[in-house]
């Protein structure tokens, strides 16, 4: 049991240690020997739980993806109007990206990280860009279920189209997640509550805007 908490401890060093590293510098200039400093740990003990560089990524996306998909859990069980969880939850993930480095690191990887083949040890390059559409579907998933639930709650206004609306969103959430790579990953409050401020007029009728905070 202690030799099993230990490791534990050492892998989640390792792992805060590449998320910070990941975040700050992106997957091409992280050294897993600066790592593995950073972390406090040996070379060989970072390679105990991770086998290459492109495991550490692929560690810190799945820890920045199990943060994500508990955000939208308590997006999809929260009362009250479905379109307000919906506010909620963007702002809920502009606070992860600012607050929690993984989350940081997990979503600049998603659209930054290496593609499938590479040396893994830092020294070599990329074979391309990744996919960014795993990160942005599970968003896609959760803002069209909660838009269904506001046009089943009445909250809709007339002939608003769902799955257009639900795919505006995204991009736009993306767009400004983009845009903040520029200032550290770091999407401000501000950004957001102009998101809405611009976007809930289209969603329902102007007198109900008062209803939610944006």
């Amino acid at each position: 049991m202690v030799k099993q908490e230990r490791a534990g401890r050492t892998r989640q060093a390792v792992l805060l240690a590449a998320a910070d590293t990941f975040a700050r510098v992106g997957f091409e200039a992280a050294s897993l020997v600066d790592i593995s400093r950073r972390a406090g740990v040996s070379k060989g003990a970072l390679y105990f739980h991770f086998v290459s560089k492109q495991a550490l990524a692929e560690g810190v996306r799945a820890a920045a993806g199990r943060e994500i998909g508990s955000a939208a859990l308590r997006a999809l069980r929260a009362e009250g109007p479905a379109l307000q969880g919906l506010i909620d939850f963007s702002h809920e993930l502009a606070r992860l990206l600012r607050e929690d480095v993984v989350v940081r690191a997990g979503v600049r990887l998603s659209h930054r990280g290496p593609r499938r083949g590479g040396t893994g040890d830092g020294s070599g390059t990329p074979d391309a860009p990744p996919a960014v559409g795993a990160t942005w579907r599970s968003f896609a998933a959760v803002v069209r279920r909660l838009l269904d639930r506001a046009a089943e709650a009445g909250e809709l206004g007339p002939g608003v189209d769902r799955r257009a609306c639900a795919e505006l969103l995204t991009a736009a959430a993306a767009g400004q997640v983009m845009l903040a790579a520029e200032d550290g990953g770091r999407p401000a409050p501000e950004a957001v509550r102009r998101l809405w401020t611009a976007a809930l007029p289209a969603l329902v009728e102007r007198e109900r805007l008062a209803g939610y905070r944006v």
